[in-house]
């Protein structure tokens, strides 16, 4: 019988090393998540720490890497954690199957898009891992903040999260596509499109499939968004590193 959710591999962070979990979600109740539509999500989780304790003490390196939007960096990730810890603590408990051949059969039957790291660094686990999956459903979205660092394999899947405009120049002239969060009157670049969602909020991720890896679709842009104290942390940064 088809669960809701998997357990897909637990191992060594290729960031760190720290002991970190790959979960997937989704395949039964579709998120509610207005933005995304119907994806199976996927959750990056670092085994030995509550994820709400892990963000705010700095333990999330294994996980997210040199993200500058951590809670403990400039506090400005979009992320609600309160569900992770639920999740986390489901995991410990042993709750999650294991995920097997029979539900990479379902992605490859229903073509179910895959939200690659909707929480944590796709990156941070190994691309061996994913790829029997991405290939199965063949429809995704993804970012990676350690595009500098990690296997250029992962340009095919993942576009490159950015800060800044001389960032995304300098990841676009590496091959990446970008994706760059912005001011919300801050002007696009050349070669930039604004999230199709923004614009149309009746179009989701689950159709629009804009953020997809390397091909000849555009780079993206999006206006910051969330909790007030978020959008405010995230001005505060982008003030202190404006280029």
């Amino acid at each position: 019988m088809l669960q809701n959710s998997y357990i897909v591999w637990s191992g060594a962070s290729l960031i760190d090393g720290s002991a970190i979990a790959l979960i997937l979600t989704g395949f039964v109740n579709p998120t509610s998540n207005r933005k995304t539509g119907r994806l199976i999500q996927s959750w990056i989780l670092q085994q030995e720490f509550v994820p709400t304790e892990a963000a705010k003490n700095g333990l999330d390196q294994g996980i997210c890497g040199n993200c500058p939007l951590k809670l403990s960096q400039s506090g400005s990730c979009y992320v609600n954690l309160l569900p992770i810890n639920n999740m986390y603590r489901k995991y410990k408990t042993g709750t999650y199957p294991k995920l097997g051949t029979n539900e990479i059969e379902v992605l490859k039957r229903y073509r179910y898009p895959v939200r690659i790291g909707s929480y944590g660094d796709p990156t941070a686990v190994p691309i061996e891992v994913w790829e029997p999956i991405i290939l199965a459903s063949k429809k995704y979205t993804g970012y990676t903040h350690q595009w500098q660092l990690c296997d250029r394999r992962w340009q095919k899947y993942l576009m490159a999260s950015v800060q800044s405009q001389a960032e995304a120049e300098l990841a676009q002239m590496q091959g990446w596509r970008t994706f760059r969060i912005i001011a919300p009157d801050a002007p696009l670049s050349q070669g930039e499109v604004l999230c199709r969602h923004t614009e149309d909020d009746r179009i989701q991720c689950e159709t629009c499939l804009l953020c997809d890896g390397a091909s000849s679709k555009p780079n993206v842009a999006d206006p910051v968004h969330g909790l007030n104290w978020k959008v405010s942390n995230f001005l505060k940064y982008t003030e202190s590193v404006a280029i």
